[in-house]
């Protein structure tokens, strides 16, 4: 397996001329010592590579050892023993004088590209720095403004977690187009509990907060909007620091996106959008990593523009393209004594009922909060939230316990529960699928679980066979087509519309946030657009009793 590379001496003349520039006292006394560490792949061809492709300036290889064990390798570019020293120049010049001029990427590169030529030419070796001036930079920037040896890690838009667990054991992603393999390993591994210490105060003090044996963890987020959980020394975690980091996409899937990938269909999509319309209460429910977060991210795109919408979040992660946004974040005390100027989710789900919101969304509910979120829907809000369980009636039983306590009153009021699921295909991809959809029936004093929709992994598609079926069989559609004075007729043009229009964007390829956000702007502003999009699709009789698979669903994206 490769290692990380950290010989920064050798017998290069060079070299020995570069170090009699460090007075030996200011070498000596130094407190902080600069070294170079960087990646390479040793034996690249004990490897079967299965991908390889660039991140910037490094090259990454995802292969499998003998043994059969996937590996994520990093490849760094290159750099002998003077750059090694030059680097070491460098970064102290940084650490005692960094410029207040220096700014955004581009001006920070061009800043620092001056000045490695500056003390190239001071030590009159231009000859040999010029030719690696952009290895040199590279390095330079990933340890000052990056994310140090992580920094190819971070860049990858592949990857969906990054796993420390040990200092002794090499650092773990999980990759998008390898996850039927689970967790690959890296050829980063940090090998002492110093070390570890001292990358992870960094990588914490990237997010503006700080840890220290008094408050030995913490859960923030990067500026890129990355999530991370980290633990410092010995005080909660065995044998040393670990951290995790879920990445999240710069772009957020849109409802279309989700369409494209089969995640769901246009039909489930339609029932959901109409439920939404009426301000019903949807509780998205999966396991870890299910894409829950990301589905109420592309649900609460198609609520009604015109309506205001209150988010209300740990780490803020959704983001939505109306004017009418509210956004609430929960606020941690940084040590024992600061408890008290604390802010919980319970406390923002009340606070945002005085602000009027048609709609409240909370990122997850875990505690409490939910029975203040079930009183704001009670009262005439819509609720859309997540919520980690197994099935429905999992959810009504932990629903049921403490600290949540929601008794049988308050579970009537969830019109329907989205179960997503991360699944493994018979060909060994990993994909996310909601794979059913349960109605909550009020009957008398108990409640009838009721699913209504879902996904036939035997036949590889979704179910009911068309939106005919879904009316007959959805008691929360009556529902609504009783509030608005629909006919059967009526609520079945209204389901088939909103799969038309969505279809037609799929058809298209608008995926983009910003344009699927003034598409569906369109829907409610501009009533001809809905019909058009039924005239560009496929008409009413054969979409109410068509079949739609994931891989039918699919074939029209581009």
């Amino acid at each position: 397996m490769g290692k990380i590379n950290i010989d920064a001496r050798g017998n290069d003349s060079i070299f020995e001329k570069i170090s009699s520039f460090f007075s030996p006292s200011s070498e000596t006394k130094s407190k902080f010592i600069f070294q170079l560490v960087n990646l390479s792949i040793e034996n690249i061809l004990d490897y079967e590579i299965f991908a390889n492709y660039n991140v910037g300036l490094c090259r990454v290889y995802i292969g499998k050892d003998k043994k059969g064990k996937m590996h994520y390798l990093i490849d760094e570019p290159q750099i002998d023993n003077v750059g090694k020293a030059i680097y070491t120049k460098i970064m102290k010049f940084l650490y005692i004088s960094l410029p207040s001029e220096i700014g955004n990427d581009l001006s920070t590169r061009i800043y620092l590209k001056k000045k490695i030529i500056e003390i190239a030419k001071k030590m009159k070796l231009e000859k040999h720095i010029i030719p690696i001036l952009d290895t040199l930079l590279y390095y330079v920037m990933r340890d000052a403004f990056g994310y140090g040896i992580i920094d190819v890690l971070m860049k990858d838009d592949n990857l969906e977690d990054i796993l420390e667990e040990n200092f002794d054991s090499p650092v773990g992603i999980i990759h998008k187009k390898f996850g039927e393999y689970s967790i690959l390993d890296t050829n980063i591994s940090f090998g002492s509990i110093e070390a570890t210490n001292s990358f992870v105060q960094k990588l914490v003090q990237r997010t503006g907060k700080s840890m220290t044996a008094a408050v030995p963890y913490i859960d923030s987020m990067t500026k890129e909007g990355h999530r991370i959980a980290a633990t410092f020394g010995k005080e909660v975690s065995l044998p040393g620091p670990n951290f995790t980091i879920r990445k999240f996409g710069k772009k957020p899937l849109t409802i279309t996106k989700l369409l494209q990938m089969g995640t769901l269909n246009p039909l489930m999509a339609a029932y959901v959008w109409t439920l939404l319309d009426s301000k019903a209460f949807v509780l998205i429910i999966g396991s870890t990593a299910a894409g829950k977060t990301t589905t109420i991210g592309a649900l609460t795109s198609l609520i009604n523009p015109q309506m205001k919408i209150t988010t209300i979040e740990d780490t803020p992660e959704l983001r939505m393209g109306h004017v009418h946004w509210q956004r609430l974040i929960t606020r941690k005390g940084s040590s024992i004594l600061s408890d008290k100027y604390e802010v919980a989710m319970n406390e923002l789900v009340r606070l945002s009922l005085r602000s009027r919101p048609d709609y409240i969304v909370v990122g997850e509910v875990r505690g409490e909060e939910i029975s203040s979120l079930i009183q704001a829907v009670a009262t005439g809000h819509g609720g859309l939230t997540s919520f980690h369980a197994s099935d429905a009636s999992a959810t009504l039983v932990r629903m049921k316990s403490p600290p949540m306590n929601v008794h049988l009153s308050g579970q009537m009021l969830i019109s329907s529960i989205v179960q997503q699921n991360r699944l493994v295909t018979p060909d060994g991809k990993i994909v996310r699928r909601v794979t059913e959809i349960t109605e909550i029936v009020p009957r008398d004093d108990k409640i009838e679980l009721k699913k209504v929709m879902g996904w036939d992994a035997s036949e590889m598609q979704f179910f009911p066979e068309g939106v005919e079926e879904l009316v007959k069989n959805s008691e929360r559609l009556r529902e609504v087509s009783m509030i608005n004075g629909w006919t059967k007729e009526d609520l079945t043009n209204q389901l088939i519309t909103r799969m038309c229009f969505l279809m037609r964007m799929v058809q298209n390829n608008i995926t983009e946030f910003s344009k699927v956000s003034e598409e569906l702007e369109k829907f409610y502003y501009d009533p001809l657009e809905r019909y058009v999009s039924v005239l560009a699709t496929k008409s009413l009789g054969e979409l109410s009793n068509e079949k739609i698979s994931a891989k039918q669903l699919s074939n029209l994206g581009p």
